[in-house]
């Protein structure tokens, strides 16, 4: 998986809509859509956030859109949130650029495996490994950073986490077990808000695809690195 990663200081909508815009316009004349998902009702504060990029955007040419869904009780957040974006782009012909923030990186491989896209972009998102959970990428590599919110929740699950992936590894895991385990992870105070985390990727290797990642100067919770 080839990444272009590019990293900017907190400058404003601007320098983010340049940096995920750079190099679309002049692969076609074909129209580019960009497209961010939003898990909750429409209308609501994120659609709000997410108003002045879009505006941004459209102001340059690009139609931009949300699309909405919801990953509460569900055991394939992942899965569910690509689903939706598909669903959401039936019928578009315009060329797709699709845009994740934070744990939202774990989904995007899966819409760019299930239709076609022009670019993935990353904003100081998550990058899933094929056949693996995200919470075992966090076991071997350094994701977090030190004392934000999502290393405290890391370390508050490690015990639910330790058994997770010894279950998941293991060959003869019944589906009582992989059931009872799904609902411990729920339950839990700490490593239900990790969302998607616990999926397991269900991509034996990544699409081949234009991938921008951009490392955000002020994002406190996963490292650039």
């Amino acid at each position: 998986m080839k990444i272009e990663r590019r990293t900017f200081l907190a400058t404003g909508l601007t320098a983010l809509a340049w940096t995920v815009m750079h190099g679309v316009a002049a692969v076609s004349n074909t129209r580019t859509k960009f497209v961010f998902h939003v898990s909750g009702a429409v209308g609501g504060l994120v659609d709000k956030a997410y108003g002045p990029l879009i505006a941004e955007l459209e102001s340059r040419g690009f139609p931009s859109m949300l699309v909405h869904s919801t990953v509460t009780g569900s055991d394939t957040p992942n899965e569910d949130r690509a689903s939706a974006v598909v669903k959401g782009l039936e019928g578009v012909t315009d060329q797709v650029v699709i845009v994740g923030v934070s744990n939202e990186g774990n989904f995007l491989p899966l819409v760019a495996a299930a239709r076609t896209v022009r670019r993935v972009v990353y904003v100081n998102a998550v990058i899933p490994r094929p056949g693996k959970a995200f919470i075992e990428v966090c076991q071997t590599e350094q994701v977090a950073v030190t004392g934000s919110l999502l290393d405290q929740l890391l370390k508050a699950s490690q015990s639910t986490t330790d058994d997770f992936l010894k279950l998941i590894h293991n060959p003869d895991a019944t589906k009582a077990q992989l059931k009872a385990m799904q609902e411990r992870i729920d339950a839990s105070p700490s490593a239900h808000v990790m969302v998607g985390f616990y999926e397991v990727c269900p991509l034996e290797a990544l699409p081949k695809v234009d991938n921008v990642y951009i490392s955000g100067s002020a994002d406190d919770q996963i490292r650039p690195e």
